[in-house]
């Protein structure tokens, strides 16, 4: 199992959720909503993944 597929495993249930809205331009949604219907997996776990990733780089 590699990094970023351990972090998708999080249990959210436990942990304090906040709520992020985000305008984004409707091609970025589309290219979006097409990898998550391609990975079987939620726009919220996709982006979730993205940040985690973002700590390697600060």
């Amino acid at each position: 199992m590699n990094q970023l597929t351990q972090h998708s495993t999080l249990d959210t249930r436990t942990m304090s959720l906040k709520q992020l809205n985000v305008k984004i331009p409707e091609q970025e949604l589309r290219i979006l909503e097409a990898f998550a219907e391609k990975t079987e997996r939620t726009k919220t776990d996709i982006i979730r993944e993205f940040i985690r990733s973002l700590q390697t780089k600060i």
